[in-house]
């Protein structure tokens, strides 16, 4: 059994953490998530991902390998393989019911053995709450999107450091919010306040133009 507890090794603050979210998230390929059925500018609205649906939607090329960490005969880690041609494998997503109800709470996603992202259902409603996504190189956190309600919340890393928030303020599924960081300060917060498309800037302490406190922009000419 010890070696299933280091392959489900999670954060030790994920228990504490499940009780802050509520709903939602995101993953890189949205087209190709589970029950991602309704996409806003191309941003999936993740309370529609299931995780559940993974192990429903195998392809014929996909083979399962189930693990019951608990000696319990109950299996409640799920090993998801490509198989090649030759006969050999390739791990594609580990999954884990974590309060072994009968339901995937956390799934883990693989590209040539690398993680690339991790969807988890917090609350255990069956409904993805946080999905991580990681850079296969360096393994660094590259975006983590969130639920805040019936929307989500885009939040982008560099180097594993929070670098520029999103927020959905309206919860029509299109951040109307940036908020801009470096060293863990803002420096520019960028607001959609009528959700017309016009933007206001405000700067942040760091910037020097910081007696300039607001100008105009175009929405479509916001970047790092």
């Amino acid at each position: 059994m010890n070696k299933w507890i280091l392959l489900i090794a999670l954060p030790l603050s994920l228990t504490a953490f499940a009780s802050q979210v509520k709903k939602a998230t995101v993953t890189p390929k949205e087209e190709d998530a589970p029950g991602a059925k309704e996409v806003v500018d191309g941003k999936v609205l993740v309370h529609n991902i299931r995780l559940d649906d993974y192990l429903k939607n195998l392809a014929p090329d996909e083979i399962v390998e189930k693990m019951d960490s608990m000696n319990k005969n109950k299996p409640d880690i799920f090993i998801v393989f490509h198989k090649n041609d030759d006969g050999t494998k390739m791990l594609l997503m580990q999954l884990f019911d974590l309060n072994r109800d009968g339901k995937i709470d956390l799934v883990k996603h693989f590209q040539k053995g690398k993680l690339v992202r991790t969807e988890v259902d917090l609350d255990y409603d069956g409904l993805v709450d946080v999905v991580s996504e990681y850079d296969p190189q360096s393994g660094e956190l590259k975006r983590k999107i969130q639920a805040n309600g019936t929307t989500n919340i885009w939040k982008y890393y560099f180097h594993n450091e929070l670098r520029k928030k999103e927020v959905d303020r309206n919860s029509d599924g299109k951040p109307d919010m940036w908020v801009y960081y470096r060293n863990g300060k803002v420096i520019r917060t960028e607001v959609d306040q009528n959700f017309d498309g016009k933007i206001i800037r405000i700067d942040g302490p760091l910037n020097p133009n910081k007696d300039k406190k607001a100008t105009s922009a175009k929405a479509s000419g916001i970047s790092e």
